[in-house]
């Protein structure tokens, strides 16, 4: 009895001597195909958090899909088992429905409004209600490319979308946006998007630049339109479970390396926009221009009654529209 208690008590005394580590485990994870723009952006956050933070954390990120799809990744992040999510504020909307408006087609004028109202009150409190029914707390967010579309046939006006099956995420406001002007509305995983237009599930999709080249959109539907219909952002958010275990300190550090990773994107967004357009050329595609005033009038004209079904907030629509 007496050499158990001493073994104890030499193992305890060995355990209390060893030096306390301050390094937080951080799993990171996304959705996005490897090498996409919001994939890299996830890459230079773990770099600027490993130059920053010294041996505060030690990061685990999780590249691809390896975790499902984002909305399953989402589910992962407000639950704790992933710390830290790259995406897009789009994947909120399954809580917090003032993020459909994000969604909507043709809301924002062109990126320095949607930047204004990621810098606004507006977003400040939407993001407060992430925090309070999710969970989850945006760290940074910034403007990505615009989204644009990607057919097996060409489209020269509104009429040419008529009936057109077009490949949509899960959200409703994508959904409802594509009905008002006259698409059909298919919801088919991002991953199965290429092979939903290969084969002539769908006729269409609309992704941004750098994301429907990494899916190689283009190769299965050479159709390109620059409509600019959605103004895309990127996030970096944080489970708040892990984010109210950290120091202030840490918290700092966090912070900055997601501003300044989310910063990075939306400066690549905007230099590579047009070079994987050329490529995407280079490789048989073709890129249009489209009046788009057709669809911005049908997708302004049905807003009230999406606030009427609660889509997102009364007024809101209009509220970011003045910014």
């Amino acid at each position: 009895m007496k050499r158990t208690i001493l073994g104890a008590v030499t193992a305890l005394s060995t355990i209390l001597a060893l030096p306390a580590s301050a390094e937080t485990g951080l799993v990171v994870a996304g959705s996005e195909a490897v090498d996409s723009l919001l994939d890299r952006m996830a890459i230079r956050f773990e770099e600027i958090l490993s130059e920053t933070g010294g041996d505060a954390f030690d990061v685990n990120l999780i590249r691809g899909q390896s975790l499902g799809s984002a909305q399953q990744v989402m589910e992962q992040h407000q639950a704790g088992s992933v710390d830290v999510m790259y995406s897009r504020p789009d994947w909120f909307t399954s809580n917090v429905a003032d993020f459909q408006v994000m969604s909507w087609g043709f809301t924002f004028r062109d990126r320095d409004h949607m930047q204004n109202f990621l810098n606004s009150d507006i977003f400040a409190g939407m993001n407060q209600q992430v925090v309070d029914q999710m969970g989850v707390r945006v760290l940074a967010a910034g403007v990505d490319q615009p989204r644009i579309l990607y057919t097996r046939m060409p489209v020269n006006s509104i009429d040419d979308i008529q009936d057109m099956r077009m490949r949509v995420p899960g959200i409703r406001a994508y959904l409802q946006m594509w009905e008002t002007v006259g698409a059909v509305p298919t919801q088919i995983a991002w991953a199965e998007a290429f092979l939903a237009l290969q084969s002539g599930v769908v006729d269409g999709a609309e992704a941004d630049a750098s994301g429907a080249y990494s899916q190689r959109f283009h190769v299965a539907a050479p159709n390109i339109t620059l409509t600019n219909h959605v103004m895309s952002a990127a996030h970096i958010s944080v489970n708040e479970a892990t984010w109210e275990s950290l120091s202030a300190e840490d918290q700092a550090i966090l912070q900055d390396a997601a501003a300044q990773a989310v910063a990075w994107m939306s400066t690549q967004a905007q230099s590579e926009s047009q070079g994987v357009l050329d490529t995407m050329v280079a490789e048989g595609a073709t890129v249009s221009d489209i009046d788009n005033e057709p669809f911005a009038e049908r997708a302004g004209e049905a807003v009230p009654a999406m606030e009427a079904e609660g889509l997102w907030s009364e007024g809101l629509w209009q509220r970011i529209r003045d910014l």
